[in-house]
């Protein structure tokens, strides 16, 4: 039986996820969902509500009902945009950087050590999944621009 390659990464990507959501809740009460859009925001700076879910690849929805939680932690505000009355943007708080910074390392630290484990060189890994990624993106691209 041949390995499907879509369901190998598919199956890992699940596995890191329920990894991720179960240590971070350990560490800090913080789910994977809500570490990533302290990531994206602490990586990409403030942003409205609508292109934050869009660079995670959620829903509005979702954003909306992360946000309180993450609000009553201290880890970002969400304000009104002056520029346009019915937008929100959403920044990152000094503690939410503090947070987000600590689940990185700490994340990073895990998945090192699993895959040195596990006997997988870490830096090849990381360069050819980055490699896939762009590549795929970049085909998605070119098959969905009009």
């Amino acid at each position: 039986m041949s390995i499907d390659p879509a369901v190998t990464v598919h199956e890992l990507s699940a596995e890191l996820g329920q990894a991720a959501d179960a240590l971070l809740g350990q560490r800090h009460g913080i789910s994977f969902a809500r570490y990533r859009v302290l990531r994206a925001l602490r990586r990409d700076g403030t942003s409205t509500q609508h292109e934050l879910a869009g660079r995670l690849g959620i829903g509005d929805a979702a954003i909306s009902r992360m946000l309180p939680g993450l609000i009553e932690q201290g880890w970002c505000l969400v304000e009104d945009d002056p520029q346009h009355g019915r937008r929100r943007r959403v920044r990152l708080t000094r503690s939410g950087a503090d947070i987000e910074r600590d689940c990185a390392v700490f994340l990073s630290e895990g998945f090192r050590g699993a895959a040195s484990d596990a006997g997988v060189d870490v830096e090849s890994f990381l360069a050819a999944a980055e490699a896939i990624t762009a590549q795929l993106r970049s085909s998605l691209h070119r098959h969905t621009t009009p």
